[in-house]
């Protein structure tokens, strides 16, 4: 091979190694190109995306901000709202949650109750009220609460009952009968169960078999990889939107075990059957000890035959209505509606409260179970009315 030869060969062989250097290179290139253009446009329709999505507010900010049902009531104040937001304190045990003793201007918990307005001081008898956050009523002071209402009804017929308000938040039915055998009755004392919301929400919504204790909470407890991992990485690559959506998405979205109507309900007959069991339960402890026994099945916004815009608002607002909870209300309420019922038939007085608020006058709802003092006044006054109160 002759010299020129040689230097053409080595020539091409040198041009091909550029070549294909070159063509790494630009495929490089061209592959980081797109994935910055891919990730700037993941950015920018997810900002679009964002944008377009209705905006909401989390409890107390939204709370803070003098919604609707505050409109007209006369407690209303920043100091109000701090005291609301933390005077509600408790720890759980492994079977039920227990109030923490606080001292406010709005709230008060005492001897782990919260605390009842107007109580006669020679009352000689006690009515015991027993439910989950709406009998505690955190949204209200002392004296908005259903208890603090029904004892001033009382009140202007006799002085014989003192109201002792056993609500603790997220108490279902099971529960509320746990406290009960730990209350000591006496003749001529009154017992009221006032629930169904609860046995729903943590029974059949969350699963939760016992409701919430400390327990359940620990086994229930499922590691967020959304949230610990894929979101902390988007973040870190400067998806900042995307990862946005992405945690909206999950916020707004039901739980896996509320799509399945069969599953669904197969949990809200087993879970109706068991509050039916407790509410018995209640009623032949209560008797054993002379005291009357009554029982309420509270209203919620999913009660209302027809809704305000507000109200759908609520719902809507996946921060305050846990994604789902509508679909398995849909599910579940008229069980509980059937089992109350019965309990009538087999001498239990069991009232059908869920639709009180039928006839309300302006907003009262501030989620899709928690109300203010008007809506207060109308449970509270249609318990005092089907109770018999002795002279």
């Amino acid at each position: 091979m002759t010299g020129v030869n040689r230097f053409k060969e080595q020539y091409h062989t040198l041009q091909e190694k550029v070549t294909v250097k070159f063509n790494r290179i630009t495929n490089l290139i061209i592959v980081l190109v797109t994935l910055v253009a891919t990730t700037y446009l993941i950015e920018v329709c997810s900002l679009l995306i964002i944008k377009e999505l209705p905006v909401y507010q989390s409890r107390w900010v939204f709370r803070a901000n003098k919604p609707p049902a505050y409109s007209d009531s006369p407690y209303f104040n920043a100091d109000f709202i701090h005291e609301s937001a933390n005077g509600e304190r408790s720890r759980l045990d492994d079977k039920v949650r227990r109030l923490i003793n606080f001292e406010g201007k709005y709230i008060n918990v005492i001897d782990g109750h919260r605390r009842t307005a107007f109580v006669p001081e020679n009352a000689t008898n006690t009515v015991h009220i027993y439910g989950s956050s709406t009998i505690y009523s955190q949204e209200v002071p002392d004296e908005y609460t259903i208890p603090s209402i029904v004892q001033r009804k009382v009140n202007e017929i006799t002085t014989k009952y003192k109201v002792v308000n056993y609500g603790a938040v997220s108490m279902n039915s099971e529960q509320q009968l746990y406290f009960l055998r730990e209350t000591k009755l006496k003749e001529g004392d009154i017992v009221i169960f006032c629930d169904g919301g609860p046995d729903i929400l943590h029974n059949v919504y969350n699963g939760y078999e016992h409701g919430v204790n400390i327990n359940t909470l620990q086994n229930s407890q499922k590691p967020d990889i959304l949230g610990s991992q894929i979101v902390p990485v988007l973040e870190k690559v400067k998806l900042i939107n995307f990862a946005t959506l992405l945690k909206y998405i999950k916020q707004k979205s039901s739980p896996l075990n509320t799509r399945n109507a069969e599953e669904v309900t197969a949990r809200a007959i087993k879970a109706s059957e068991n509050f039916a069991n407790n509410i018995r339960l209640a009623h032949q402890y209560s008797k054993m000890s002379g005291a009357d026994f009554y029982h309420f099945l509270q209203p919620t916004i999913f009660s209302l035959k027809s809704r305000t815009k507000h109200e759908q608002f609520l719902i809507d607002n996946f921060l305050l209505t846990p994604p789902g909870i509508e679909r398995v209300f849909y599910y579940s309420i008229d069980k509980f509606v059937r089992q109350s019922n019965a309990l009538n038939a087999q001498g239990v007085v069991s009232i059908d409260l869920s639709n009180v608020l039928e006839n309300r006058q302006g907003e009262v709802f501030l989620d899709f179970a928690h109300t203010t003092e008007r809506a207060n006044e109308a449970i509270a006054m249609a318990i005092f009315s089907n109770v018999e109160w002795a002279p």
